[in-house]
């Protein structure tokens, strides 16, 4: 059951900070925003596009639109997490020619620095920044938003001098997430040939492994079945095609869909909506 403690919200930003007394695995999915994850308690693993992060109290994941995530709990003891939801128009008015807030979110590739850890969390002070955005939006006080956001801002751009640090050689404790270099190339494959239909047999045939030990070593590498990874990535990129007015038929043609009313199932199961209603939304 779950315990939701603090929340906010407006069309831009969400600040939620829940506890769940018994937790459940968290299925495939992704935002139509950015997430900042805070985690403070339990025993999971969180998986984004193929890489496996062990989280520890303090740890700050961090995803974009485009990165496909789960979570899978090793016990099931109480989890508490905090998380923020936000889109770039929220801070787009302190973006600059010179400076992008967003650089690092938007621009690493998927699946790879995700996590700041918690030594650095708590070096940066990014847990007081957080403390302070959380109590900023519970005040009432009309400066208050102001506020609230000025501070996210700083916390963004103090995010981005701890990716920059990462641009260096990485040690040891920026490594405790365990990847396959194979189910990389894999992964790289599929997101680069979404126009064509790629199958398992595909798969087997162009990297040269069986495709059963395929299946088996890419849900333990990436914790996505192999059909429901690409079915999400196409669907994904079906529904970025048709915001830029291709009709849906043509969205399901480009990525590899010769059936239609196949390309229509999968995109309602994921998505809630048929092409038409999602576009209108």
């Amino acid at each position: 059951m779950d315990k939701q403690i603090q929340r906010y919200i407006n069309n831009h930003f969400l600040m939620v900070h829940m506890v769940t007394d018994i937790p459940s695995d968290v299925t495939t999915h992704l935002h139509d925003c950015y997430e900042l994850f805070y985690f403070i308690a339990g025993d999971l693993t969180y998986y984004i596009e193929g890489q496996a992060y062990e989280l520890r109290p303090h740890d700050i994941i961090i995803t974009n639109s485009r990165e496909l995530h789960r979570i899978v709990f090793n016990a099931k003891c109480r989890y508490e997490r905090k998380y923020i939801h936000f889109k770039p128009e929220f801070i787009s008015s302190f973006q600059t020619a010179e400076y992008n807030l967003l650089s690092y979110i938007e621009n690493r590739k998927l699946g790879y620095f995700n996590r700041i850890p918690a030594e650095d969390v708590l070096e940066y002070k990014l847990n007081e920044l957080w403390e302070q955005i959380e109590q900023a939006a519970l005040e009432p006080a009309p400066e208050n938003s102001i506020l609230m956001k000025a501070l996210f801002v700083q916390m963004l751009v103090t995010m981005n001098k701890v990716f920059a640090k990462y641009d260096n050689p990485l040690g040891d404790r920026h490594k405790n997430h365990k990847y396959d270099h194979k189910i990389v190339k894999i992964l790289d494959y599929i997101n680069n040939n979404l126009d064509e239909k790629i199958t398992l047999n595909v798969l087997q045939q162009k990297f040269y492994v069986n495709k059963y030990y395929l299946c088996h070593i890419f849900k333990m590498n990436t914790g996505f079945t192999v059909n429901e990874y690409i079915t999400y990535k196409k669907i994904m990129k079906a529904s970025e095609l048709l915001m830029t007015g291709m009709t849906a038929l043509d969205a399901a043609h480009a990525v590899g869909y010769g059936d239609y009313s196949t390309f229509y199932k999968a995109f309602k199961g994921i998505t809630g909506y048929s092409p038409k209603q999602y576009f209108r939304k």
